[in-house]
């Protein structure tokens, strides 16, 4: 089994190799950056999070993150991405864990982060394998993006809460039978594939599951896990 190391990026250079993943996963068309080496220098020198992942020398994921003070200080994880072709090692998983005990070491009560509701890989990393909580819905976070990834969507985000505890994390089985009284917000198995062929299917399925968790999140509806087969389940309990 390949060894995936995961290390903070301290030197100018490690930082630009972990930057290089970033604009890798998130292409600008025309080149361009999303953060430039000076401005992620200055934020590595005082004291945000910035960690890369190794296999055989060669980075192959990175994550970034910053300190947060709405709802009392925490990790905020801005950014984490790994290159296409390693995805099969888990290496999100690790480099998540990785910020868990960055963040446990700091005294940090939990660390946020923001993903796509439409993305099922990272619906189930996040709900099943890392144990988060969603604690809220933001339709067009970001507003219009300019990467390739996402240019011509709207930024629809789940914010994820995950607790810091001596427990460590607390990973879900995933839903099998939906339990009585509880709702489900079924997604596409792959909004990737579906966005780079057909825009107005994208806008479909993002107004429709927008549409959905407003109404049961207004309607005191909690997300409580996911089920490969009919998305993300709710309930008020």
């Amino acid at each position: 089994m390949a060894h995936v190391e995961i290390r903070n990026l301290h030197s100018i250079a490690e930082q630009g190799e972990g930057i290089e993943v970033f604009d890798t996963t998130w292409p600008i068309a025309g080149g361009g950056t999303e953060i430039t080496s000076n401005f992620m220098q200055a934020l590595v020198h005082n004291g945000c999070y910035f960690a890369g992942a190794f296999l055989d020398g060669k980075i192959i994921g990175a994550a970034f993150g910053f300190i947060g003070i709405n709802g009392g200080p925490h990790l905020h994880s801005h950014m984490a991405a790994v290159l296409p072709e390693y995805r099969d090692l888990s290496v999100g998983t690790k480099l998540k864990l990785h910020q868990y005990e960055w963040a446990k070491n700091k005294n940090l009560p939990f660390i946020t982060w923001t993903f796509d509701p439409l993305v099922k890989r990272n619906a189930r990393l996040n709900l099943l394998k890392l144990g988060v909580e969603v604690a809220s819905y933001h339709p067009n976070f970001y507003g219009a993006m300019i990467d390739d990834l996402n240019a011509g969507d709207e930024s629809d985000r789940l914010m994820a809460k995950w607790l810091i505890t001596d427990k460590g994390p607390q990973p879900r089985e995933e839903i099998l039978n939906i339990p009585d009284g509880a709702i489900t917000i079924a997604i596409p198995d792959d909004i990737v594939e579906i966005r780079m062929r057909d825009v107005q299917e994208t806008f479909a399925y993002r107004f429709e599951v927008r549409e959905k968790f407003q109404r049961a999140f207004s309607s005191g509806y909690s997300v409580i896990g996911f089920s490969n087969t009919h998305g993300y389940v709710l309930d008020k309990k």
